[in-house]
């Protein structure tokens, strides 16, 4: 079964969008991450790594730090949010340039999409065709085919 079989369309933000609208869009189609059209390409945010721009960054950098916040304070971190972007979504994740893909073109087969998931550390993919989105594929979607 190929990339573009398997894909789900789940909508795209854009850099400029708020970052607490492009969360909402996590809640709303319960994808794992975030696709990302940046720059007319495509990145995948994890939804995990999308918590990053909420947290301030002691407790990113010793999580155990986190046990300080009382559960009022954690009503908080939404407020953080306010007024950022996606682009600023982005820029939190430090990408480097040599970073594994996150796409895949619509020919890729299960093996290449579980290499790149693996390889990028990303629970889901965006499957780009000759530069179209076509949709993602989910390590859910993807493990329930290779169950059978």
């Amino acid at each position: 079964m190929r990339a573009r079989e398997l894909a789900e369309l789940v909508p795209v933000v854009r850099p400029e969008d708020g970052a607490s609208d492009a969360l909402r869009v996590l809640v709303s189609t319960h994808c794992p991450g975030l696709v990302v059209n940046h720059a007319g390409s495509f990145v995948v945010v994890p939804a995990s790594q999308a918590l990053r721009l909420a947290l301030p960054r002691y407790v990113l950098d010793d999580p155990s730090l986190g046990r300080v916040w009382d559960e009022a304070s954690a009503d908080l971190l939404a407020d953080r949010m306010a007024g950022r972007t996606v682009a600023d979504l982005v820029a939190a994740l430090d990408i480097e340039d040599g970073r594994p893909e996150t796409t895949v073109d619509g020919d890729a087969t299960m093996v290449e999409i579980a290499a790149v998931m693996a390889s990028a550390h990303v629970p889901v993919v965006a499957v780009v065709d000759k530069g179209t989105y076509i949709g993602v594929v989910t390590v859910n979607r993807l493990v329930e085919r290779l169950l059978g």
